[in-house]
């Protein structure tokens, strides 16, 4: 005899539909479908749809949550006052863990047919933060002087590259040594490039 269905409000049905999606997602990334996710959540297939109008509604509400989650692990590195030198560097490997972490959701999310539906607005995109964070360094005076928006650009692809690499194996220490090795040539003004507190790498 198949489990009784539980009487849950509409919020708490689709919060639990939203964990299962993403329980799933990560897991197994574009194969799931909305049958995969009724069926974690112990749901009916049209609970889905009064939740959710369209399946791209439904990954706005997961990449919100995963957005949050970034901006709620940053916070305190972007807050810390006096600006330090490893400002980037720091953003940058929070920034590569929490996309690790994200394993078959990240390609969902970021890198789906759904992106080119549902994209970003332009100042919340990654290369917008990463130049808006190197402006601040730069008032701060620990960061060269540079183009913001291509370097922005141009640092994005290169933590993008890193994370890539993680996540299909390459050693994580290794990699972000590597990276932070880069970062520190292309940002640090000559003041802090040559400061005794610099971080020393291989």
């Amino acid at each position: 005899m198949a489990p009784r269905r539980r009487r849950l409000g509409p919020d708490k049905r689709r919060a639990e539909l939203l964990v299962a999606a993403e329980r799933l997602l990560r897991r197994d990334g574009p194969a799931v479908r909305v049958e995969d996710i009724v069926a974690e959540a112990r749901a009916a297939k049209g609970t889905f749809y009064t939740c959710f109008a369209t399946w791209d509604d439904m990954l706005d509400a997961v990449r919100a949550q995963k957005l949050a989650e970034l901006e709620k692990l940053l916070a305190p590195v972007l807050a810390a006052k006096p600006v330090r030198a490893s400002l980037l560097v720091d953003v940058a490997v929070t920034s590569i863990d929490f996309i690790v972490a994200l394993r078959g959701l990240h390609d969902v999310l970021f890198h789906s047919a759904f992106t080119q539906a549902r994209p970003l607005p332009e100042t919340t995109r990654p290369p917008a933060r990463i130049a808006a964070i190197l402006r601040h360094g730069q008032q701060a005076g620990v960061f060269a002087p540079c183009d913001v928006e291509p370097m922005g650009a141009l640092i994005f692809a290169m933590m993008h590259e890193t994370a890539d690499r993680i996540a299909a194996g390459a050693n994580r220490e290794r990699s972000l040594a590597t990276l932070k090795f880069a970062l520190d040539r292309i940002v640090l003004a000559p003041s802090s490039a040559s400061s005794p507190n610099r971080r020393k790498h291989p």
